[in-house]
């Protein structure tokens, strides 16, 4: 599971939920579980 998450961190997909909770002001990690 860890690293799939790790997978979706590099992703484009991982890194677009990423971003969307930041400008959000969202916990970066919020969505990515």
């Amino acid at each position: 599971l860890v690293s799939v998450i790790d997978n979706l961190l590099k992703g484009a997909s991982g890194q677009a939920v990423q971003n969307l909770n930041v400008m959000l002001g969202i916990d970066e990690r919020t969505g990515l579980m």
